[in-house]
Order: structure tokens, then C-alpha cells, then sequence
């Protein structure tokens, strides 16, 4: 059972970054208009920054999930690779289950809660001249930290393997 909901949070998790990475040629390219527009005809947008805003923000957030599943994330590990491997699953276990899993669900509630306001009110970017909708921006940055609380929770239920065994469940497609 352990195994099957793993593998469908790891193929989830992987699905959602691949949306994110459809994300990349849109963020490019309304930066090379904008430059192009800007500087090459004197006729700057009034829309490519909001656009380019939110496509970053989605982008990260979309892709957070799958960074922390593949070990991607920037980590300091001066100590704690010293340490013998029950321990380092020890600490990151009482790290998941008492900082990061409570913190991204406070966050990813409140996001889904400020994805459903924004899309029932028609919500508009009030700061920017175009005023474009922000639901999607907030449905992506709460979908984002959904998928990245159930990965936090897949790795927290790994480190409780590697408390046990001395190593870890590993995502399929690892060495």
C-alpha cells in the first residue's frame, strides 16, 4: 500500500513540474517581446510585467515539489552530513513532522482559500495598468504548495524507513 501511494505522489509531483516546465516558453518569451517592444521599437507593454510576475511565481511554485523529491534544493549539510545516516533520518523526520509539513499546510490552506476568493470575486491585479485576473496565479501557487506538502509527507514517511533500516525509500525512477 505504502508503496503504490509513494509511486502516485512521486508520478503527481512529476506531472505537475512538467506543467510548470510548459511554463518556461511563455515566461520567454513576453520577456524577449517586452525587450524587443521596448527597446527595439520605442513601444513598451503594459502587460509583459504582470505576465512575466506571475509566470515566474508559477514556475517556481509548480516546480518546488519536484525539486525537494529529487534532492535538487539548495541544502547546507556541513553537520548533518557528518552524522550517521538513522541520525540524518532522524533529524529530517523531527524537522518535517514539526516545522516544514505544519508551515506548507498553513500556507497551502490559506493559498487555496485565496484561489477560491479570487476566482468567485473576478479578482484583478489592482497595483498594474492592465489589471489582469490573478486567479490563475493563485491557483497555481496553491497547487504548487499542495503537491509540495504531499511530497513532504512522502519524504517524512521515508525518513521514518531510514530511522529503522539505515536507508531510505527511494522515488522509482532513483539510483
Amino acid at each position: 500500500m505504502w508503496t503504490s501511494l509513494g509511486n502516485g505522489a512521486d508520478r503527481l509531483v512529476r506531472m505537475v513540474a512538467y506543467l510548470g516546465l510548459f511554463l518556461f516558453p511563455a515566461l520567454i518569451f513576453c520577456t524577449l517581446y517586452e525587450v524587443i517592444a521596448r527597446y527595439g521599437f520605442n513601444a513598451p507593454t503594459i502587460w509583459a510585467f504582470d505576465i512575466t510576475f506571475m509566470v515566474h511565481g508559477m514556475l517556481f511554485m509548480l516546480t518546488g515539489a519536484y525539486a525537494l523529491q529529487t534532492n535538487s534544493h539548495v541544502r547546507i549539510d556541513v553537520l548533518s552530513s557528518r552524522l550517521p545516516t538513522r541520525v540524518q533520518h532522524a533529524a529530517n523526520l523531527i524537522s518535517y513532522t514539526f516545522l516544514f509539513l505544519p508551515g506548507i499546510w498553513i500556507f497551502g490552506e490559506a493559498a487555496v482559500r485565496r484561489a477560491h476568493s479570487a476566482y468567485i470575486t473576478d479578482e484583478v491585479e489592482l497595483v498594474s495598468a492592465w489589471g489582469p485576473f490573478v486567479w490563475p496565479f493563485f491557483v497555481a501557487l496553491a497547487l504548487g504548495l499542495v503537491v509540495l506538502w504531499l511530497q513532504a509527507f512522502v519524504e517524512n514517511i521515508r525518513h521514518i524507513v531510514g530511522v529503522f533500516t539505515g536507508h531510505a525509500l527511494l522515488p522509482p525512477d532513483t539510483d
